[in-house]
């Protein structure tokens, strides 16, 4: 029996209307399925766990939400087969993702190079998605991919520290006043405070010091509801895609943003990009109060990451060690 587990606020509440389409397509189809409906956040990691733990044969946990419930559920399945600091275990059950959030970025990443599945994920065409991924479950198949994991919290698609990641924190904050624009203030509410962050990188032998507008520490290639912040990034080639944009002033950090929706930050010179397959972040002496990890979208640790000066955040890859459904 698969197992759905479902996030009910995803994408401002579209979620039940997506599950009735999933699960319709599922009984015409003949597919057993049991659905779970998250209470409070992290709860999806805690069920994940769970299911992976009590049965480990399931054909298959599928995740209806967006990138932060699937990076829930992934850190719960790779949680219950892989112990802390020993060598990483394939997880048996597969991962289905059916996107029901706001951006759904790891899926844009997931269906790159398929430009009729992605035509009809952009065009939000539900239903057709709905037959499309039900066939793709009946028919078992599956996409091999990797996962990152941050201080041992695994992730599917970007993890990221600066300014990106405190506009996911100002968004949170100002959704109930702001609605769907929520991320549109938080961007400017960040930028009108931002600060850059001092960092010690250690990646590839060589150690940086420097402050940074932003670091993302990429598997896929969107983030932010399909800004292309990583376009060499792929999610089963067995590296990270380290993107590295160094100190800039608050009028110049007005350039990223537009950048990355017409794709020319590679071309900036404060922007760089690295390959790797693990890389050690500290934040500095004189990093200011409330930094955040943010991982796809979710704030993690959910209190106190980077609260404190010397913080350190080990990123590593994990290849070829979760099959997605596609």
């Amino acid at each position: 029996m698969y197992r759905i587990i479902v996030n009910p606020i995803a994408g401002r509440g579209r979620t039940p209307e997506r599950l009735r389409l999933l699960t319709g397509e599922f009984d015409r189809m003949g597919i057993a399925y049991d659905v779970y409906t998250t209470q409070c956040v992290m709860d999806g990691q805690t069920k994940a766990r769970e299911i992976c733990e009590t049965t480990p044969d399931c054909p298959g946990i599928i995740g209806l939400g967006g990138d932060g419930t699937l990076q829930e559920i992934a850190d719960g399945m790779f949680a219950a087969f892989n112990a802390k600091d020993s060598p990483t275990q394939r997880i048996p059950v597969p991962l289905g993702v059916f996107p029901a959030g706001s951006g759904n970025d790891f899926v844009m990443s997931l269906l790159n190079g398929k430009p009729n599945a992605l035509k009809r994920y952009k065009k939000n065409r539900i239903p057709d998605a709905a037959r499309v991924f039900a066939q793709s479950i009946k028919e078992n198949r599956t996409r091999t991919v990797d996962l990152i994991t941050a201080n041992g919290a695994a992730y599917m698609n970007i993890g990221n520290l600066g300014l990106d990641a405190r506009i996911v924190k100002n968004a949170f904050a100002l959704k109930e006043r702001w609605g769907r624009y929520a991320y549109v203030a938080a961007v400017y509410k960040s930028i009108a405070r931002h600060s850059n962050v001092p960092l010690t990188i250690e990646v590839n032998g060589e150690k940086i010091d420097d402050t940074f507008t932003l670091v993302a520490i990429c598997n896929g290639q969107y983030y932010g509801g399909g800004l292309h912040i990583s376009p060499m990034a792929k999610i089963d080639d067995g590296k990270i895609t380290l993107c590295l944009v160094r100190g800039m002033s608050r009028p110049k950090t007005m350039l990223i943003f537009p950048s990355l929706m017409i794709e020319k930050h590679t071309h900036l010179k404060a922007v760089s990009f690295m390959e790797c397959e693990e890389v050690r972040i500290t934040l500095g002496e004189h990093a200011l109060p409330g930094e955040t990890l943010c991982l796809d979208g979710n704030l993690y640790p959910l209190t106190c990451a980077g609260q404190n000066p010397g913080q350190t955040f080990l990123f590593k890859i994990h290849p070829q060690v979760l099959d997605v459904f596609v």
